[in-house]
């Protein structure tokens, strides 16, 4: 029987102790049998996490390792799985689509390092898909810093990874406005994070900062017209949106490595555009995780990020301001969004190397690719 909640992450290390906090918030809290958790294996994936996963099913927690032998299998036939390298934590798209395959209803991504907290973690990501009838927050700017609603020592302006660097000089300035029974549906609930926050590796470079408390509501929601980086940690999304949920396949070729590290937080942002004229919002909040993160070195992650985060700020202003689809259905709008990516590629500026417009055109591919692939499992 199809289970309603599907956790999927992906690994490079022992997962041990992820699985254990998380079969303990799950125990605690009653969840067990509502759930099952997808550990998706790269080349590098130390061979006992198989044993681990059956360990875990066997207490209550049904667990499957999704190992590269297995993926290559299982993905031969489907063009979209040649886009996506080995040693890479994109891999973690195949985990959604085998979670699909397996009748999830809530899709929820974590890192290996998301711990869950003494919060009901199920319990809170399980608001997805609901009706929302209450207050919703409106900006201006057109975007909202989630972690203005966190307590950093030493206290700081903290930005997500991926917020515009054209909006990091300015507070919150939000408008409430009550959502006036217009029928909205929570579509995704991005969970916060306390110890290492998600800011990118500018932030990281101008000094360590630790998350210490949450101070904001259990739940808010955003107003059409005002988003938020949406990253893969912590992140549950309806059933219904995971056509247009999609971790850009990277590691691209650029001038001075690879793009990458922008996967979730463009992705994420391609979904915003996606939900725009749709009844589906973006929450933010509890479940609140601690994430204690694996090492990191920060100069090579800026090297990876670059072009992510200078070339964020216009890829924004397109999709904010140029975008429209009047299609009803997500996926028919995701591939309208994959047509608009292709053309703006003509359109990036003139400064940018050549390998990035070649990665947008790689991009508006994978995007149909995606589409394709979650057509054929039947959404």
């Amino acid at each position: 029987m199809s289970k309603p909640y599907h956790i999927v992450f992906t690994t490079i290390f022992n997962p041990e102790n992820i699985l254990q906090a998380l079969f303990e918030n799950i125990s605690r809290y009653q969840h067990l049998g509502e759930v099952k958790v997808w550990v998706v294996g790269d080349k590098k994936t130390p061979a006992t996490v198989s044993g681990l996963a059956q360990k875990f099913s066997a207490a209550g927690l049904e667990t499957k390792y999704f190992d590269v032998e297995e993926q290559d299998s299982w993905g031969k036939n489907m063009e979209f799985y040649g886009r996506v390298p080995y040693n890479n934590h994109t891999r973690r798209n195949f985990g959604i689509l085998k979670a699909l395959e397996d009748g999830c209803k809530i899709l929820i991504s974590i890192d290996d390092d998301n711990f869950p907290t003494a919060d009901d973690f199920i319990g809170f990501h399980s608001n997805v898909g609901k009706p929302y009838d209450g207050m919703l927050i409106a900006e201006a700017a057109g975007f909202h810093n989630v972690c203005e609603n966190l307590e950093f020592v030493p206290k700081r302006a903290i930005y997500p990874r991926g917020f515009p660097l054209s909006l990091r000089d300015s507070a919150n300035k939000p408008e409430l406005r009550p959502a006036g029974g217009q029928n909205f549906r929570i579509g995704v609930i991005e969970g916060l994070w306390l110890e290492d926050p998600d800011i990118d590796a500018i932030t990281w470079l101008n000094g360590t900062v630790k998350g210490k408390a949450f101070t904001g509501q259990d739940m808010q929601v955003l107003d059409r017209g005002t988003w938020a980086p949406i990253n893969s940690q912590n992140t549950s999304i309806a059933r219904e949106l995971l056509p247009a949920f999609l971790m850009l396949p990277m590691a691209w070729p650029v001038p001075g490595g690879k793009i990458d590290r922008y996967d979730d937080i463009w992705g994420g942002y391609f979904l915003q555009a996606v939900m725009e004229g749709s009844p589906y919002r973006m929450a933010f909040g509890r479940p609140i995780v601690e994430h204690r993160r694996n090492p990191h070195n920060y100069a090579d992650d800026l090297r990876y990020e670059f072009w992510g985060i200078i070339l964020t700020d216009w890829l924004l202003q397109r999709l904010h301001s140029q975008f429209h689809s009047g299609k009803s259905d997500i996926a028919e709008r995701m591939l309208d969004l994959a047509e608009f990516v292709k053309q703006s590629a003509e359109d990036l500026p003139a400064w940018r190397p050549q390998e990035m417009k070649d990665f947008m055109l790689r991009t508006s591919g994978s995007m149909r690719l995606w589409v394709e692939a979650c057509r054929k499992i039947g959404i």
